[in-house]
């Protein structure tokens, strides 16, 4: 008889243990619950939007909880209201704080599609759609685009895929050259011989998009020897699409 006492006794130990642990637990929960809340948004990298904004769009108020904070929606919420926005993070700090990092899109170029200009940053992202073409920006010539909608990248016609993907690696390596504002108009009209104008003096043709970023890099040291053998600024055509690797030049009269 007694050690069935015995027996009895260690088991409502065990539940006693137990619904004790689950009583903390859940304190601990209620606890956190009550004082872990938002109670400062921090955003940094902002410039085309104001703080302000950028919070009312990620949807994030003081005294939410952070733990029940869905980051992914929050950063979902800001890209799909600011077109801008390029890269975007949502960082809760605890104890109160929610840190809002954005990195936003440069316009780099215009291109007609239909009755309208789009903006557009190096990677094709639309990022408003204008009745008129703004001065300082690079004119695209030879590529249609299928869809236009603000906040999403561009989208070709069939057959039009490669075109666009040569476009925008070309922008891309217009922008890491830091001669975006050198450049007039890009032409990919013909993939394998790709132009654009450049210093309002020459046209140049480079051929595919494929070593773009060391022909680009390699540009200004042979405009230098063109301008050391030729007095005054000539302008002309500069052909860089040939295999052997050879450039030649062709001065315009």
């Amino acid at each position: 008889m007694g050690k069935r006492k015995y027996i009895w006794r260690s088991r409502n130990a065990i539940i006693y243990i137990i619904l004790g642990g689950l009583v903390a637990i859940a304190l601990m929960i209620f606890g956190l619950s009550v004082f872990l809340r938002v109670m400062e948004v921090e955003v940094v990298g902002v410039t085309k939007y104001t703080k302000a904004d950028i919070i009312e769009a990620s949807g994030i108020s003081a005294g939410d909880n952070i733990l029940l904070l869905d980051a992914a929606e929050a950063e979902r919420n800001i890209r799909a209201a600011m077109p801008y926005i390029n890269e975007v993070s949502v960082q809760p700090s605890l104890p109160a704080l929610i840190r809002i990092s954005v990195s936003e899109s440069t316009a780099v170029a215009v291109i007609d599609h239909r009755n309208s200009i789009l903006l557009i940053d190096s990677s094709g992202k639309v990022l408003d759609i204008l009745n008129a073409v703004p001065r300082g920006l690079i004119e695209i010539r030879g590529f249609t685009p299928l869809e236009a909608e603000v906040g999403s990248r561009l989208r070709a016609m069939s057959g039009g895929e490669t075109q666009l993907r040569s476009m925008t690696d070309v922008l891309t390596e217009f922008e890491k050259a830091e001669i975006l504002s050198e450049i007039t108009y890009l032409d990919v009209t013909h993939i394998s011989t790709i132009s654009f104008g450049y210093t309002g003096r020459f046209t140049v043709i480079l051929g595919g998009s494929a070593n773009a970023s060391h022909k680009l890099n390699q540009l200004p040291v042979f405009i230098m020897m063109i301008d050391e053998e030729r007095p005054g600024e000539v302008s002309g055509v500069i052909n860089m699409s040939n295999s052997t690797g050879e450039w030649i030049f062709v001065e315009e009269r």
